[in-house]
């Protein structure tokens, strides 16, 4: 029988870098002995959708209409023919030189989307050529795609396809309704591109990951047409949908699409489908009743899991959108990131609004730094690309130091950024050693910044102590992203109005890069989903439905209205993220009367001056030196880094105990505590050396990388 394996990422998600589901799949399957391919559809789908041959074929598809705006893209439809393939060339990075061009006031068709511009001249300046280049491509194609969803399919999104109608399913049936429909031009493109997979292959299996509501659609397309023209290649769907939505499925219909349903991680179900053995996790038809068959709790180890395999991926079909001028919200969208998993699951596992029921995030399992950095080595020398995004659920502190350090110890070269959470481990001084090592930004739940509310849903964090990580980030230039929320149960209007002004206060001290608000959804595998009553709400209904089960609706007595409670957070915040509307009172930004923001006006920076940890003496705490070993001069010890200098007055004694410590410390492979160096101290000096420590000599020394982590 053949059991080789084609892993597909299924039509649509951001085109910048692979998902890596298909990745760390292949290269776990490959190292097992099975033959297994990967190929993205995704990007392939979209590379072929911007083409001039495309382009000619929906344009031939127009029919009269009253939207102006559609109307104006019909009649450029020369210039859009004419500009599409160099437009997608530069967006690939296989020719900057054309960003002067598409940067010229005339090049580019314009139509609605460029009618919402930003303010370029800000944003990128004269310098930022490349950037401004690839910021008005991104409206080029945005236009396109408005184009393409009143021709062809209102379903078609560059990073999504058809999601609208893929949320909160009760049944196959209302899914069906959209898949029994003729294909539209898309989807039959989607089909050669497939057909192209197999026919190139010969696969005895083809997988889809289904990550998100926006890829079901077309995994559901794919699934149909492989079971229709190639009844012989079995179909299997996996990943972050089926995981959270198909965990009670019976809906039979379902499998006229797809032979086998897997849950969570998926090596372990795959190697037993490709061996014929006992089924773990996945559900099938069995006669005309769905069977979910075998143990939940068989898996492998996030070692065993082992290095992201990006053979099969062309690295040169991933193109860059940038959609605002935000460096930080730039980073989903823009360069090819690898992506890696620290660890499996989180380390803290307890927020009640997380699913933290199942197994992507209640198993943690990390692998050391060392097995880290080796991959991270590994796919760089397969992909020719250094930057990194952890795609943990949070990274562990503890382990970010020990990546940081053996990044240094190698003295690598790479960018990587990543979630994680807002916790005290992070000091002055690991922010410090993080951004040495090339942390460029991280991104965490400030939720709903409100202490009472925080306590309730069992963060671990308080404004206070996150304030003080935000700083030390923030001198470190490590850039930040908040996730934000509303609507959590039992939050009033009061501390929507009050959450608002801890926002606004952030910003203004200039310690998030950029935010964004989300609404609360309560999910049957969330603690709070599980546990209503401790929250005050009311379940409307709790029917288990045939298809998709995951969002809980619940009802409370608010004292406002959600939807534009949500407005105006949203509004606040486009603003404050453009440093404007900071002297507007924070109840202003609602339609509805909210009261006034019980917050004093000096909380944020209140708590900016609370003193660092890494300065508290600590016996136990590790000492580390990143910088440049200094040059002795006749009043004490020059440093230098790479934009500035300075020197530390020392006398003789201090200056040889220095270098010594500078020189131990400077060796990665070797730990060195603050007691280690006190002990050293007393063989230079007969002063405590509590004295130097305290001192400001001391704290210049920090700045150029004598650290305490």
């Amino acid at each position: 029988m053949n059991n080789k394996i084609l892993l597909v990422t299924p039509p649509l998600l951001q085109p910048n870098c692979p998902y890596p589901a298909t990745c760390y799949l292949t290269g776990y399957l490959k190292r097992e002995g099975f033959e297994a391919e990967q190929r993205d559809l995704s990007v392939d789908l979209l590379n072929s959708i911007f083409t001039r041959e495309f382009l000619c074929k929906i344009f031939n598809e127009f029919k009269e209409t009253k939207d102006e705006n559609i109307s104006r893209i019909y009649s450029l439809s020369k210039n859009y023919i004419k500009t599409v393939e160099t437009v997608m060339k530069f967006l690939r990075g296989e020719d900057d030189t054309i960003s002067n061009l598409i940067c010229a006031p005339d090049f580019l068709p314009q139509a609605g989307r460029f009618h919402e511009i930003e303010d370029i001249e800000s944003g990128y300046g004269s310098s930022g050529i490349v950037d401004c280049a690839k910021y008005l491509a991104t409206l080029y194609l945005e236009d396109l795609t408005d184009f393409i969803n009143a021709v062809v399919t209102p379903h078609f999104g560059i990073s999504r396809y058809a999601e609208k109608i893929s949320l909160s399913v009760p049944e196959f049936k209302f899914l069906e309704e959209e898949l029994v429909k003729p294909e539209n031009i898309i989807e039959k493109l989607m089909m050669q591109i497939l057909d192209a997979y197999i026919s190139e292959l010969e696969p005895g299996y083809i997988g889809f990951t289904v990550p998100f509501p926006g890829n079901l659609i077309s995994s559901l397309r794919c699934g149909g047409y492989i079971k229709s023209n190639y009844p012989e290649i079995k179909v299997i769907f996996g990943g972050g949908y089926p995981s959270t939505e198909l965990r009670q499925l019976t809906d039979t219909a379902v499998f006229k699409y797809t032979d086998y349903i897997v849950l969570d991680d998926g090596e372990i179900p795959l190697k037993n489908i490709l061996t014929g053995g006992e089924l773990v996790r996945t559900f099938t038809m069995n006669g005309k009743k769905v069977e979910y068959s075998g143990i939940d709790t068989e898996n492998i180890s996030h070692y065993e899991r082992g290095c992201p395999d990006y053979s099969g991926l062309d690295v040169s079909r991933y193109f860059s959108l940038v959609e605002t001028v935000d460096p930080m919200h730039r980073l989903w969208g823009e360069g090819f990131w690898n992506k890696i998993m620290a660890a499996h699951g989180c380390y803290w596992s307890k927020c009640a609004f997380c699913e933290t029921s199942l197994d992507y995030i209640c198993r943690y399992d990390p692998v050391n730094a060392s097995t880290i950095v080796d991959q991270m080595e590994e796919v760089m020398s397969v992909t020719g690309k250094s930057g990194f995004h952890f795609v943990d659920e949070a990274i562990p502190p503890k382990l970010m130091k020990d990546i940081a350090l053996e990044i240094l110890k190698r003295e690598l070269v790479v960018s990587w950024w990543g979630n994680m959470r807002f916790e005290p481990y992070f000091t002055s001084d690991l922010c410090q050693l993080l951004a040495a090592s090339g942390c460029i930004a991280v991104s965490g739940g400030i939720e709903v910044a409100s202490d009472r509310l925080l306590e309730l849903m069992n963060k671990g964090v308080s404004i206070e102590e996150l304030t003080i990580v935000l700083r030390n980030f923030y001198y470190s230039g490590i850039m930040v992203h908040g996730y934000l929320m509303y609507g959590f149960p039992t939050q009033t209007a009061q501390e929507i109005v009050d959450s608002l002004e801890i926002v606004r206060q952030l910003f203004r001290a200039e310690l998030l890069t950029s935010a964004f608000w989300h609404r609360f959804a309560m999910t049957r595998h969330s603690y709070s989903g599980k546990n209503p009553e401790e929250y005050g709400v009311r379940i409307k209904g709790d029917i288990i439905n045939k298809f998709a089960n995951n969002e809980v609706r619940f009802a409370e007595n608010r004292n406002y209205d959600i939807d534009t409670a949500g407005e105006g957070l949203k509004t606040a915040l486009y603003n404050y993220m453009r440093k404007e509307g900071f002297d507007m009172p924070v109840n202003k930004w609602f339609r509805h009367k909210y009261p006034a923001t019980e917050i004093e006006g000096t909380r944020v920076t209140d708590c900016l001056i609370q003193p660092d940890a890494s300065r508290l003496y600590n016996d136990k705490t590790r000492v580390v030196f990143t910088g440049n070993i200094p040059q002795g001069t006749e009043t004490g010890l020059l440093f230098r880094n790479n934009s500035s200098e300075k020197i530390v007055k020392a006398d003789e004694s201090e200056k040889r105990f220095l270098l010594e410590v500078f020189s131990l410390t400077a060796d990665l492979d070797r730990v060195y505590t603050m007691v280690d160096l006190s002990e050293l101290y007393s063989k230079y000096s007969e002063k405590p050396f509590s004295f130097l420590y305290h001192s400001k000599q001391w704290d210049v020394m920090r700045t150029y990388g004598l650290l305490q982590v």
